[in-house]
């Protein structure tokens, strides 16, 4: 017991002794331009204790009681060594940029690390931070403006909606065109389960708003063939990888709280007459009847002010309302809070995220809600072996999703379309029908509803409940080799809920439908990596695995009209019932390997290969092999160039990858019909189009060139890369003769091809003392072409808008999406031909694309001290758009132009064809231009180009002074805006970037949700 007594004793006296030989260092950690460096690591040379700075660049770390050496390294900035004194107690540390600092790691295919430097192709990335500030519902909104040769459309909707994302080009004439989204190596479903079309509906919103920005680290923007081409067919339109954040080693619990919140108001960029009011030829309605009967024509008498009996018999004054859009909508608001808590320890770190979103859509009645929850381990139980963990729940709820396009339901269209003369209040007032209790009839088309109807009555709700998740181990063999497999799901329920209530003018018995959706796809991946030096200069980098991929798709539906009885919204209350039943399975299974060859750190060849067997293609064709290889090759390392240069880098590469296609094109599928015959199943085709076993996926080939580079001690920075991309074999649906009983056949015969360049600068023009400007500056040129269609088809419709007038066609040796529109006709001078004075119906012309070639993006950030301001100006050029809100809005006479020859009429300059002599004759007002609103659509289409200023920011990062007595490791408070001014636009009354879905028929506006600006603040804590 003595001897124990001793040693203990021995123990203490000498760990006081070493206790008693440490002492606290402090200090700051900066850059050259004296900006804190936030997560710095510093640790003791030959020790073991460590720190890291926090968000004032700070720390405090124990060193020996005497002399000696911090090691300090942070991301984007040299290693550096700082020796200490013994007397010293605080230490200023300046670290130096790195000179090659595009050789950062980045993240690409498959989730492999990389040096940037190495990659023989251009790969973009944005920090996570740059999404959480001024944000919007879906995070790829906050990509606009700032990864070159990245085109991004939003939908005229609310909250919740699909954005459309298209990465150098639509690759093919068909497809979807938008890239696969991978998460943590997880591939995930980016459906749309519902659109708008011409004849009206919703969008239901896609996959990719689900994702929290709080949890995301880096985005990598894979835009060439090479870049995706370890994906195989699903990377035809390139990749978004998305990678999130990850704990790590830290003492005590690390948490941080990111609260935002915005508000958001419509932006009215309509300009009407409000010179005259409802009415027909010139004359106000008398009488209830009279003002209900006739559409929501504007054609009437002047406004005077006089008493006039309108739609629900209450006189009003004959007064214009120029604010019915702005009284209309709400100012809706978006409030953001989310919760990460993050640490761990050698053996394992840990981030745990929550958040929660809130949405009150400008649109009445109109709400998002999504809750977010978030896990990521990392551990590594023994020596060798680590394991990933990575799982996020998504729960979301939408409330009445507004209807876009065509007018039954439609809100927007009806306070878009409504008299100059009346006050949207009165649709409110007077909603109801005082029998029925139902909508009330307020103008002579019953598919025009009343706006508060549809809101407030008209239900369209939906839910999604969804499950990301993967588990991943990776086993170090010996040095320099790995084994890591994966297994990883994306699956989802979803149930939509939609009414039309009983006595609605268009549908007096009413209809219910309900929807649930079930997905889930499982991925299992297996990689065998080396990395060897096969000589003191030559270096191998490669990999070999295989992957399994199995997606299952079922939806239910039920529906029907006419309920037996009022309010009671069930399937069993319909008189007239429906069901459908679906089901969809595929699976591809998967080869891969990749070998990087790097030759004294300055040359590098990488060459890779995919072979994806297709579930459905016929054993035929169901292999398909995707090769490709990149060089890179980086001058400042390998020659000495002028003293300009700090790096220098030129790189080229050549791929090819394949297109996806949808399952059951092989064979007729058959399916049983909801009713019976006899008491016997009815059974029928379940296709309109003919199989073909021949089919194989479409081919993407493309190359590009491209160099980097950063001079002037880093105050510059340049990258430019120029593609070619072609598309062969694509498959498309080419008509056939109906008498066949099919309407069409699937063949592989499309080609498109794809042409442009990117353009990316950086630089600091000024930075002194604590004042820095930097300047970011993007820019992406697209020049498509339809090569082929098919042998038979050189002019294909993709879509058409409700006036049945303009259309979105692929033709061969156009562009992509051309918008067809029929123009005036005229004689071989140009002059206007008319009959009985008025314009006649011309050819129908192609008008441009309603996909803009060109997209750039201007970002300026501005620091001093703590404060930060920064703003983001984006714009695109060469698209058009046909409005349909200015083509229906000549016809009820709302626009400017049907103020010209309201008193006398209309006598048009042209040419009477009749009689080949100048036209004397003149047309009513009303007359003249519902015709040409009727019949031609080419006074319609407009540049879609425009200017905007897209973001700003203005923040504070609070001293460590200030909240050194406070909880608080780091705050900071930022007023962020979004929208927030169009500085050139050529659209008259809407704003250009008004589509109302987010498929291939880009180009066709109609009535959709206003434009919104959102104002609000952004609140960051760290614990």
């Amino acid at each position: 017991m003595r001897r124990l007594l001793l040693s203990v004793l021995s123990v203490l006296c000498i760990s006081a002794a070493a206790f008693a030989q440490t002492r606290q260092l402090t200090g700051k950690v900066t850059g050259p331009d004296n900006q804190p460096v936030i997560s710095a690591t510093l640790k003791v040379k030959g020790g073991s204790t460590m720190a890291t700075t926090n968000a004032d660049g700070l720390f405090s770390i124990k060193v020996p009681a005497g002399a000696g050496t911090l090691q300090i390294s942070s991301v984007g900035f040299a290693a550096k060594e700082v020796s200490f004194g013994s007397g010293e107690s605080n230490l200023a540390i300046i670290l130096d940029v790195k000179a090659d600092n595009l050789s950062e790691v980045v993240v690409t295919a498959l989730g492999i690390k990389k040096e940037k430097k190495a990659l023989g192709y251009a790969l973009s990335e944005v920090k996570g931070d740059e999404l959480t500030q001024a944000r919007s519902n879906s995070f790829v909104n906050n990509l606009v403006g700032k990864v070159a040769g990245l085109n991004v459309s939003s939908t005229a909707t609310g909250a919740g909606g699909s954005t459309r994302v298209i990465l150098r080009g639509n690759t093919s004439i068909s497809d979807n065109n938008q890239p696969l989204y991978v998460v943590d190596g997880i591939p995930i479903d980016n459906s749309n389960r519902g659109s708008a079309g011409m004849w009206g509906g919703a969008d239901q919103g896609d996959g990719i708003q689900m994702i929290n920005p709080d949890e995301i680290e880096t985005v990598s923007v894979l835009k060439g063939g090479n870049a995706a081409a370890l994906y195989g067919a699903r990377a035809s339109a390139g990749v978004i990888l998305i990678t999130t954040k990850k704990g790590s080693k830290r003492k005590g619990l690390g948490v941080e709280v990111n609260s935002n919140a915005t508000f958001e108001s419509v932006i009215d960029y309509s300009d009407y007459q409000y010179s005259y009011g409802h009415g027909n030829g010139g004359v106000a309605p008398t009488t209830q009847a009279g003002a209900n009967g006739i559409n929501l024509n504007s054609w009437g008498a002047k406004l005077d002010g006089h008493s006039v009996v309108q739609w629900d018999g209450v006189s009003r004054p004959y007064v214009g309302h120029a604010n019915n859009l702005k009284d209309f909508y709400n100012t809706g608001s978006n409030l953001n809070n989310s919760v990460a808590m993050y640490g761990g320890s050698d053996k394992m770190t840990y981030n745990f995220t929550l958040s929660d979103l809130n949405n009150t859509s400008v649109v009445p009645n109109s709400t998002l809600r999504r809750n977010n929850f978030a896990i990521n381990l990392n551990m590594t139980p023994v020596d060798k072996l680590a394991i990933n963990l990575s799982a996020r729940y998504i729960r979301e709820r939408s409330k009445n999703r507004p209807r876009l396009s065509d007018s039954p339901g439609n809100a927007n269209f009806t306070i878009g379309i409504m008299p100059t003369s009346w006050d949207q209040a009165t649709f409110k007032t007077s909603k109801l029908d005082p029998i029925t209790g139902g909508e009330q009839q307020f103008n002579g088309n019953p598919y025009v509803t009343n706006p508060y109807w549809a809101v407030e009555d008209f239900k369209n709700n939906d839910s999604r409940d969804r499950l990301i998740g993967a588990i991943e181990a990776r086993y170090d063999i010996m040095k320099g080799v790995f084994i890591r497999g994966r297994v990883a799901t994306d699956q989802y329920t979803r149930y939509s809920f939609g009414i039309e209530p009983q006595y609605t003018q268009y549908t007096q018995g009413g209809s219910l439908n309900q929807e649930t959706d079930r997905f889930r796809e499982f991925n299992s991946e297996v990689i065998l990596g080396v990395q060897k030096d096969l000589t003191s200069k030559i270096k191998l980098d490669a990999l070999v695995g295989g992957n399994m991929m199995q997606n299952i798709d079922e939806v239910q539906s039920y529906g029907g009209g006419n309920l037996l009885v009022p309010g009671f919204y069930n399937i069993n209350n319909l008189q007239n019932k429906n069901t459908n039943y679906g089901y969809a399975e595929k699976r591809i299974h998967s080869a891969f390997g990749s070998a990087e060859f790097s030759y004294n750190k300055y040359l590098y060849l990488t060459v890779t290969a995919r072979n994806d067997w297709y579930s459905t293609l016929s054993p035929a064709n169901w292999s398909i092999l995707y090769p490709s290889v990149a060089g890179s090759f980086i001058l400042s390392d390998a020659v000495k160039l002028p003293q300009i240069f700090n790096y220098a880098k030129v790189r080229a590469s050549w791929a090819q990858v394949g297109g996806d296609r949808s399952p059951y094109g092989l064979n007729l599928p058959y399916g049983l019909n909801s009713n019976t015959f006899n008491g016997l199943g009815v059974g029928s085709i379940g296709t309109g189009t003919i199989p073909n076993k021949n089919l194989v996926p479409y081919k993407v080939t493309s190359y590009e060139f491209g160099f980097e580079t950063r001079m002037i001690h880093d105050r510059l920075g340049v990258d430019f890369t120029i593609y070619n991309k072609k598309t062969t074999d694509d498959i498309i649906s080419s008509q056939i003769s109906g008498t066949t009983g099919y309407n069409s056949v699937l063949i592989n015969v499309g080609e498109i091809s794809n042409k442009g360049v990117e353009l990316l600068l950086n630089g600091t023009p000024y930075k002194a003392g604590k004042f820095s400007w930097d300047v970011s500056f993007n820019l992406g040129y697209n020049k498509s072409n339809v090569v082929k269609i098919s042998d038979q088809i050189t002019d294909a419709t993709v879509d058409n808008a409700r006036s049945l007038t303009a259309s979105v066609h692929h033709i061969v040796g156009k562009p992509f999406g051309q918008i067809m529109a029929f123009d005036y006709k005229r004689n071989a001078s140009g002059q206007l031909l008319l009959s009985g004075g008025k314009p006649q119906r011309g050819d129908l012309i192609d008008m441009g694309s309603g996909v803009s070639p060109t997209a750039m993006g201007l970002n300026n950030a501005f620091h001093y001290g703590n404060f930060n301001f920064e703003f983001l100006i984006d714009a695109k050029f060469g698209g058009y758009i046909y409005s349909g809100t200015n083509d229906f809005g000549m016809y009820r006479g709302k626009t400017q132009e049907t103020l010209v020859g309201r008193e006398g009429g209309v006598t048009a300059d042209g040419i009477d064809e009749a009689t080949g002599t100048k036209n004397t004759t003149t047309v009513p007002v009303q007359d003249y231009y519902q015709s040409i609103a009727l019949n031609l659509s080419a006074p319609f289409v407009y540049k879609s180009d425009f200017i905007k200023l897209r973001q700003i920011v203005l923040g504070y990062n609070f001293p460590s002074a200030l909240i050194s007595k406070t909880p608080f490791k780091g705050a900071s408070l930022s007023l962020v805006g979004r929208n927030l001014l169009i500085l050139k636009k050529y659209t008259p009354n809407i704003d250009p970037e008004s589509n109302y879905n987010a498929g291939n028929g880009q180009g066709l506006e109609w009535y959709g949700v206003p434009p919104v600006r959102s104002i609000g603040l952004n609140l960051n804590l760290k614990f």
